[in-house]
């Protein structure tokens, strides 16, 4: 056998060398594919992407209101994202594509999942975006009632672009996967 070995061409003896290897690294993970990453962080002053959207939340805020956008019954809550959004594609787009694809959990209670997107100016509903601007907007959860706790987690989930979508009418539209492509914890501000 060792006279077969030394026999071969070292392009050979080297393949032979690193197949060797793979199998001894096998029982610790030397044939394992890359390792599954997950969720990208989200924290304060960092961009995300929702889809189209450049998103960075700079803080989380709970208010008993945010009137006039905002009024919930007396034990409700609201919690604001309050954000910088900026539309980075070419063309117009509906911020329904934002406002479904972003969330909030973790304060023991129920939260609308219905959420608003306001100006944080004047407190009008925003509902469509225009490329290259970016807008200071409030991203707004009711809640059934005081959050507890003193941090918030956000999620945001995968956008793909797709030209043809059996699933719509609209071709070269925006689609969720519900896959949560981005999550963070943030500190929750308290307001009265």
């Amino acid at each position: 056998m060792g006279s077969f070995v030394r026999g071969r061409p070292t392009s050979q003896k080297v393949g032979g060398g690193v197949v060797a290897a793979l199998l001894a690294s096998a029982p610790f993970g030397g044939l394992a594919g890359p390792a599954a990453s997950g969720p990208e962080t989200i924290s304060p002053g960092k961009p995300l992407m929702v889809g189209p959207y450049e998103v960075i939340i700079d803080k989380v805020v709970e208010l008993p209101d945010l009137k006039p956008a905002v009024s919930p019954q007396p034990s409700q809550r609201v919690i604001v994202l309050d954000t910088r959004v900026t539309l980075t594609g070419d063309r117009p787009e509906y911020a329904v594509t934002l406002k479904d694809n972003v969330a909030v959990s973790g304060g023991g209670v129920k939260v609308d999942d219905n959420p608003g997107l306001y100006f944080v100016e004047d407190a009008t509903a925003m509902s469509n975006f225009n490329p290259g601007l970016t807008y200071r907007l409030a991203l707004t959860f009711t809640t059934s009632g005081p959050w507890q706790g003193d941090t918030v987690t956000v999620k945001s989930n995968l956008v793909e672009f797709r030209e043809q979508d059996s699933a719509t009418l609209d071709p070269n539209a925006w689609v969720s996967r519900d896959e949560v492509r981005g999550q963070g914890t943030f500190t929750l501000e308290r307001r009265s």
